[in-house]
């Protein structure tokens, strides 16, 4: 019997990893971490080596690339936020327009809507458990980053990353088997390496007193700017140790190389059955970590190694070409990207740019994107947030822009900081203070708040909080993944492993706290 004719629109896979810093991949230049199928998928992609998220945390960039808009205007504040109904996603659009939609794995929603659009979702953090399955299992429900990083204890078979990997296979061959001439749109998320920093034995091996972070600052009070200075001391890592943050990277190395060996296992799966001659194939990450620069470990920070993320885009068999491309590019430009590639209509409203034309030509001339900004307001918090005082309290945000070669950073209550990424690219030396610079860092003030200012993201932020009763889930977290059967049952994908315990935690563990409150 002949093969049925493949849809007339091309498929698409997102593939996302979670906190995957830029500069750590082989094709980076990185030597020391192993990514060979991220290498593979490079060399057939177009790169864009200026590529940033709209805010260095998981909730607000995810909300902002499925959104296709700045975080101020779609309530991406900051974790555990929802998406309000007049905004039309992603898949939402694609499913409209005939597309299969599915989402397979992390996604880190708040409120009652888990699935924003995307029409089938048979895996994932359903109960607001954040998705990460945190190690030592008897630290859950909490973890502490470094500290964690080690041998995985979870059994492989129920690794959230191997299981990511099982169900969007499935997802994509049974859709293909029953409906071929249907084009979907599959987002398989995974969510190393961000933390707890653990892996299978195998590849924890290969970087264990091997691979070492960037020697601690000798005078943090001083050398950090008060917005870092502020967020190192409240995530206690003002007080760290070389031997911590030197674990801690081998750690990450170690997540990293994982996830890389489940995305070939996925990407080789569906090559071999034919799916990914028509499909295609975006990787990226929602935000960047530290990874021990500049002494810290993590996100919500607004150095390069927190904003700038891995973006790939392969198009289908026949089209694809290795580019690098130099030209800056947000997050949320994938969104209308996405439909350009194809063939749909870019919905009105959006703030990121159609950029599929040089996808396709690789044209780097009159780019029509001149800046990128990022933002993280620490008083955006969604938890608890009627007991937070940061509304009032200075260099708890910033605001940064990319313009060429340099980086514009805003502190809320503060001095701004300037750097020139050409010749500074570790941004060590601010150059706000030197007069020669006063015309450059008026216009990018004027920039990086055009029609807006920190009053006026407050204000927003309020009404958006009187919101949140009528969207809440009403629902306590319990383990952190679970799965769905078409009907929309569900049931804990790990009470084996956890038993739906809720511990007394120390006080210093503070990475990954599954909030006890009702969602």
């Amino acid at each position: 019997m002949p093969a049925k004719a493949p849809p007339t629109r091309p498929n698409i896979l997102l593939i996302m990893s979670d906190e995957h810093a830029a500069h750590i991949a082989g094709y980076a230049g990185d030597r020391q971490i192993r990514t060979p199928q991220l290498d593979r998928l490079e060399s057939q992609s177009s790169r864009f080596e200026q590529a940033y998220c709209t805010s260095p945390a998981c909730t607000p960039s995810r909300m902002c690339i499925l959104t296709g808009k700045e975080p101020y205007r779609c309530a991406a504040w900051g974790n555990h936020w929802m998406i309000f109904p007049e905004h039309k996603t992603w898949p939402a659009h694609f499913a409209a327009h005939g597309y299969a939609t599915s989402l397979v794995g992390k996604m880190h929603f708040g409120g009652k809507d888990q699935m924003q659009g995307f029409q089938v979702r048979p895996y994932g953090d359903f109960r607001h458990g954040l998705g990460h399955q945190p190690e030592p299992l008897a630290l859950f429900p909490g973890y502490n980053a470094q500290e964690s990083a080690g041998v995985c204890e979870i059994p492989e078979s129920l690794n959230h990353d191997v299981v990511v990997t099982r169900e969007t296979l499935a997802q994509v061959l049974e859709h293909r088997a029953a409906r071929p001439q249907q084009p979907w749109f599959v987002c398989a998320s995974y969510t190393r390496p961000h933390s707890p920093f653990t892996a299978p034995a195998r590849f924890f091996r290969r970087y264990e007193g091997k691979v070492f972070a960037e020697p601690l600052p000798k005078n943090p009070e001083a050398e950090y700017d008060p917005y870092m200075l502020g967020l190192a001391k409240k995530s206690w890592q003002i007080e760290t140790t070389q031997a911590r943050n030197d674990r801690g990277l081998q750690g990450y190395y170690a997540a990293l190389d994982f996830v890389d060996d489940c995305i070939g296992e996925l990407l080789r799966g569906l090559e071999e059955a034919g799916a990914l001659d028509h499909t295609i194939v975006i990787y990226t990450s929602d935000h960047g970590d530290l990874c021990g620069r500049h002494g810290y470990f993590g996100k919500g920070v607004h150095f390069e190694e927190a904003i700038r993320v891995p973006l790939l885009i392969r198009l289908p068999q026949g089209q694809r070409r290795h580019r690098v491309i130099q030209r800056p590019v947000s997050l949320m430009d994938l969104y209308p990207t996405a439909c350009g590639l194809a063939g749909l209509p870019v919905p009105r409203g959006l703030d990121g740019l159609d950029l599929s034309r040089r996808v396709r030509s690789g044209r780097q001339n009159a780019w029509p994107r001149a800046t990128v900004s990022s933002m993280y307001c620490q008083w955006g918090a969604r938890i608890n947030y009627t007991k937070q005082a940061f509304d009032t309290t200075p260099y708890a945000a910033f605001r940064s822009l990319r313009w060429r070669d340099w980086k514009y950073v805003a502190i809320q209550g503060g001095r701004p900081l300037l750097f020139n990424l050409k010749t500074d690219p570790l941004e060590r030396t601010n150059l706000a203070g030197q007069a020669r610079h006063a015309k450059l860092l008026r216009r990018l003030d004027a920039l990086t708040f055009a029609g807006y200012s920190w009053r006026k993201y407050q204000s927003q932020l309020r009404r958006d909080r009187r919101r949140i009763p009528k969207y809440a889930s009403g629902l306590r977290p319990t383990t952190p993944n679970q799965y769905q059967f078409p009907d929309g049952r569900r049931f804990d994908a790990e009470a084996s492993l956890y038993q739906d315990r809720f511990l007394v935690l120390p006080p210093h563990m503070t990475g990954g706290i599954i909030p006890q409150q009702v969602f």
